[in-house]
């Protein structure tokens, strides 16, 4: 064991061959206090030693002890969150500190909670955790709280806070598999006959043959739509239109629609479209051109406007898609629907997996291939069934 001076700290390996630092700290009445740091590496324990250390000589310590996990979780927020997350996450985090763990858990120690209360914590939520008193979080919003409290622990694991992140020992609620809606041929077909006219008819058409989330369909400008009668067109998702919550100046939360960047760096993407699906799109640029010029609506650059020559508001949207089937008969399904009939008929027509996951804008191949089993496993069988030519 290597021994330094008062006030320096020691590190040294213990007899179960971790690596184990010290550092003498003094409460308000004199009396010494050790605090001990783990890591695998001693540059690791190093490291939070030397912080510790730097922190003391500048009066920065707080003894993990005497702060509650709210203040812990509150202080990682406005050090690490600001300037590095979107707006929405940043609202949604600020949420779960001050609407969910600051009246529950907050006031437990940092050091005192165990992986069984976080446990317990996530089943209230999840059962009872909505602010508007209508039942529990669902299993997507679990997933994000847990991993912003996996987060804020690692940061205090890392500065020698707290000897071990337990939310690496608790897991959120699963979510349940839900089946997932898509248009049949025949309903696809029957839905394109009647989108003529209709006032959304060519944000569905488009869609139908991109894949687009709602968001990116509803933020995609003009300037990233490219089109060659003569040759090949394509559109360019950069960006997407999502209303989010903004809290006022008294920290209520009302929400506004905001275009910013799509939902993650593997959705910026470039998607070819086919010939008619150009064409169409085209003529309907022409005209709406034409209709802001008569009227003198606001031109914001936006394929997709209000009769007013706003953005169109996506819950809206979902509301005008609805009443469409509605009014035609057809199967009623969610927007998002859409997005996975293109992803089905895609794969119906060959595409392979990899190709579909880059056109859908997926971070990995595995979601598109956890999202559309059922039919990559139709798909197969009608492959195996055409071995059959081979015995004949």
């Amino acid at each position: 064991m290597v021994k330094n001076g008062n006030g320096e700290g020691s590190i040294y390996k213990d007899k179960n061959g971790r690596w184990r630092g010290v550092v003498t700290l003094y409460c308000d009445h004199g009396v010494p206090k050790r605090k001990y740091f783990y890591g695998k590496t001693k540059h690791e324990v190093t490291e939070k030693v030397n912080k510790t250390l730097a922190d003391l000589r500048d009066y920065n310590y707080t003894e993990p002890c005497k702060t509650t996990f709210y203040e812990w979780m509150r202080l990682w927020y406005d050090t690490y969150c600001e300037g590095a997350l979107k707006p929405s996450s940043l609202i949604n985090y600020e949420t779960y500190i001050e609407k969910h763990i600051k009246p529950t858990i907050g006031n437990i120690k940092l050091c005192e909670l165990t992986p069984l209360r976080l446990q317990t914590f996530y089943q209230e939520k999840f059962k009872n955790g909505r602010l508007d008193g209508k039942g529990g979080l669902s299993p997507k919003t679990m997933r994000n709280f847990h991993a912003m409290i996996h987060t804020g622990l690692d940061r205090a694991y890392k500065l020698g806070y707290i000897p071990r992140n337990i939310a690496d020992l608790v897991s959120p609620p699963r979510s349940v598999k839900i089946e997932r809606l898509y248009f049949t041929v025949e309903e696809q077909k029957e839905l394109q006959k009647h989108l003529d006219g209709e006032r959304i008819g060519m944000a569905v058409l488009l869609d139908l043959y991109t894949g687009l989330r709602k968001g990116e369909l509803l933020g995609l400008p003009w300037k990233n739509v490219h089109i060659d009668l003569n040759g090949e067109s394509y559109i360019r998702i950069t960006q997407s239109l999502n209303r989010i919550k903004n809290p006022d100046k008294n920290g209520q939360f009302k929400t506004i629609l905001e275009i910013g960047t799509p939902k993650t760096s593997y959705s910026v993407r470039t998607i070819p479209l086919l010939p008619e699906i150009a064409e169409k799109l085209s003529a309907y640029h022409e005209e709406q051109a034409k209709t802001i010029k008569e009227k003198g609506l606001p031109d914001l650059g936006l394929v997709f406007i209000t009769p007013n020559g706003l953005p169109i508001d996506p819950s809206n949207f979902g509301d005008l898609f609805r009443n469409l089937l509605i009014r035609h008969n057809i199967r009623v399904i969610n927007f998002h629907g859409i997005r996975h009939t293109f992803a089905t008929r895609s794969l119906e027509s060959g595409m392979d997996i990899k190709t579909l996951s880059r056109l859908l804008g997926h971070s990995s191949i595995q979601i598109s291939l956890d999202l559309y089993a059922h039919v990559t496993d139709q798909l197969q069988a009608e492959h195996i069934a055409n071995l059959r030519n081979f015995l004949k």
